[in-house]
């Protein structure tokens, strides 16, 4: 794989928007296969791994990706943090996935904006620092029973944001690789979004 510092600048208006998914340290080679398949279906550019504790590439991989590992562009990066910072000044949006009651429901997020979609280990999630790099958090809604009244219990008790609520999120909330292809269907799945007028200084 190419190793890149970051994303080049996109600026030829009325082509279709494009779309990068940045992985943080996927480690499962299943959930990483799953995803690079949905990535291919979907449309998207192609797939930005860490260099460093990321599943390798292999046969696993491969066999779950429905042979798209081999079809699809894949680049490394050696800091997350950094290539998605360089990104943003080239005017790329960075959409991270979460389950944050700060996030921002995804029917509430447009389409047509040259967009980077970061996703974190299923478990963990985004780093810390990878969240708060990105220039917007966005979630699934779902109607999970008791998953309204611990996200309000979280923007009350920002101390108590912890592992309990952690230990919820991971049973409550979708696999990363399912994730990842209902938020590809909404940002790239017709096909037909094309890059909006944006001010430079619009994601930054």
């Amino acid at each position: 794989m190419v190793n890149i510092r970051e994303l080049e600048p996109v600026s030829v208006e009325g082509q279709k928007a494009p779309l990068w998914v940045a992985l943080d340290e996927v480690t499962d080679p299943q959930n990483l296969g799953a995803i690079i398949r949905s990535a291919y279906f979907f449309g998207a550019e192609g797939v930005v791994l860490c260099a460093k504790n990321s599943a390798p590439l292999s046969g696993v991989v491969s066999k779950a990706s429905a042979d798209s590992l081999e079809l699809i562009e894949l680049l490394s990066c050696k800091n997350m943090m950094q290539f998605l910072s360089s990104s943003i000044e080239n005017g790329w949006r960075v959409l991270g996935g979460s389950v944050s009651s700060r996030a921002i429901p995804l029917n509430e997020v447009e389409a047509g904006f040259p967009t980077i979609l970061v996703l974190g280990s299923e478990g963990s999630g985004l780093r810390p620092l990878v969240e708060r790099t990105c220039t917007e958090l966005i979630r699934i809604p779902g109607f999970m029973p008791g998953l309204v009244g611990k996200l309000d219990a979280e923007k009350k008790d920002r101390t108590n944001s912890g592992q309990d609520l952690k230990s919820f999120l991971a049973v409550e909330s979708l696999n990363v690789s399912v994730a990842a292809g209902v938020l590809l269907y909404h940002l790239i799945g017709n096909n037909s979004h094309v890059i909006c007028e944006k001010p430079n200084d619009a994601f930054m």
